[in-house]
């Protein structure tokens, strides 16, 4: 590795700032994921649900589909935010 790798390696070690940004970004794509597994799995009861049910399963995946789309954008907010910091 070149000095100026080592060295940005060191300052984020180094920087808590940098540490807890990253464990947001991880905190944020490990709900992502539960979110995602959650939008499947209402899907797949989309599927066999009578008329009732069909409404409020439709409804749930609205709210679903809504928090991911805005992790979603909260994340590419972050690794934007990620770039700006370290210039390569």
């Amino acid at each position: 590795m070149k000095l100026k790798k080592l060295l940005g390696n060191l300052s984020d070690l180094l920087d808590v700032d940098r540490r807890e940004q990253l464990k947001r970004y991880d905190d944020i794509k490990a709900a992502l994921k539960k979110l995602k597994k959650k939008r499947n799995e209402l899907r797949h009861e989309l599927k066999t649900a009578d008329d009732e049910k069909r409404g409020k399963i439709l409804k749930k995946l609205e709210i679903v589909a809504a928090q991911r789309r805005k992790g979603v954008d909260l994340l590419k907010e972050l690794k934007s935010e990620r770039k700006r910091e370290r210039p390569s």
